[in-house]
């Protein structure tokens, strides 16, 4: 007889919300087929994350419009410079969430990680997201609110992760970047 995992511990919290919010939390229960008391308590979650890791790491937050624009100010090199720098810090993020090596063995077990942190519950960088690995074909599309200098900025952001901390051999096969989309495809060696 299999015994069945404990279930996890949890309390119940009420609290009144505006005729606004409520409104706002039916748009998106509706839009994401699920309960308004789902959607509630995942934006609760996932406020507490961002706020402990903002806390935890000394970070701000600025807006993805502010972000455009700082990149748009930057010439090429300073681009290379910042896609490195992010590359740096998400590296070190990846590490310390996953408790993993980065390398190639441990890639593809990365790839839900880089899905959940890019997309719609993590940062946000991302409206959808789907990235394969099939055989030696290491495939990323991204559809994003931004404009074409952050698809560049990504893209440089992208190629130096996968480079330089998973250690990774590739060649470009494919590298589509519009104001709205990135789409890469690598050929592994």
């Amino acid at each position: 007889m299999t015994k069945k995992p404990p279930k996890k511990k949890s309390n119940f919290l009420g609290f009144r919300l505006s005729e606004e919010v409520l409104n706002k939390l039916e748009l998106i229960a509706k839009q994401e087929n699920k309960t308004r008391g789902l959607v509630a308590k995942d934006a609760i979650e996932q406020w507490l994350n961002l706020e402990l890791f903002n806390q935890t790491n000394e970070m701000i937050m600025i807006s993805k419009s502010i972000f455009s624009k700082i990149l748009s100010k930057l010439d090429n090199l300073s681009l290379d410079n910042i896609a490195k720098d992010f590359a740096d810090l998400f590296s070190d993020i990846m590490k310390f969430s996953t408790a993993k090596p980065m390398n190639g063995d441990t890639f593809k077990s990365y790839i839900a990680f880089l899905i959940e942190f890019f997309g719609k519950n993590g940062l946000k960088w991302f409206n959808t997201l789907d990235i394969q690995v099939r055989d030696k074909l290491f495939i990323f599309r991204g559809l994003h609110d931004m404009d074409e200098v952050y698809s560049n900025f990504f893209t440089k952001f992208y190629k130096f992760l996968l480079s330089k901390y998973f250690e990774i051999e590739f060649t470009t096969k494919i590298e589509e970047k519009t104001s709205n989309l990135i789409h890469l495809e690598f050929k592994l060696k």
